[in-house]
């Protein structure tokens, strides 16, 4: 019976002590990780583990966005999670719950580079309108939506296209 209470403990330890190593490890295989301070990145506050929520958000993050670089962590007033980074020379932030679960990504890049299909379905609407500049968020249940800047002689107009639907959120006359 002694033998029983004392192996529990001394097999918690050990698993413990194999936990900080391999994420240790994964922190030191990271791109870019290797010269800066994980203290300096996330805001710790009372009552709140980062230790596990950063490292299911890391791991999510370098399976998704394995060729991305210049990764850099955040925590955001409501304690969830922000990392922005580079993907293809595209800025990207990805967003991730308290609990390190991924929410959604969104990609900010030139018009010129929008989905062809997407960028069929504008131009028939606005077909004397420039497609400027895109935001395109990747959602959790696998949808995206596009927030699209056009210009025109007479105005500038932000729109929102999502499936079918396109809709104009913002119009500003020049």
């Amino acid at each position: 019976m002694k033998k029983s209470n004392l192996i529990l403990p001394a097999a918690i330890a050990l698993f413990s002590l194999l936990f900080v190593e391999s994420r240790a490890q994964v922190a030191m295989n990271y791109p870019g990780i290797s010269n800066i301070d994980e203290s300096g990145i996330f805001t710790k506050s009372g009552g709140f583990n980062t230790t596990a929520s950063n490292f299911k958000a890391e791991k999510n993050f370098t399976k998704t966005y394995r060729r991305a670089s210049e990764a850099e962590w955040s925590t955001l007033s409501d304690r969830s999670l922000l990392c922005r980074f580079y993907l293809n020379n595209i800025p990207h932030r990805a967003f991730y719950t308290r609990q390190g679960q991924w929410r959604y990504t969104i990609s900010s890049y030139n018009g010129v580079k929008l989905d062809k299909g997407i960028y069929e379905q504008i131009k028939s609407a606005y077909y004397n309108s420039s497609i400027v500049f895109v935001n395109q968020i990747d959602l959790a249940e696998g949808k995206t939506i596009y927030v699209v800047e056009i210009h025109d002689e007479k105005s500038i107009r932000k729109l929102t296209v999502d499936g079918d639907q396109m809709e104009i959120v913002q119009e500003f006359k020049k």
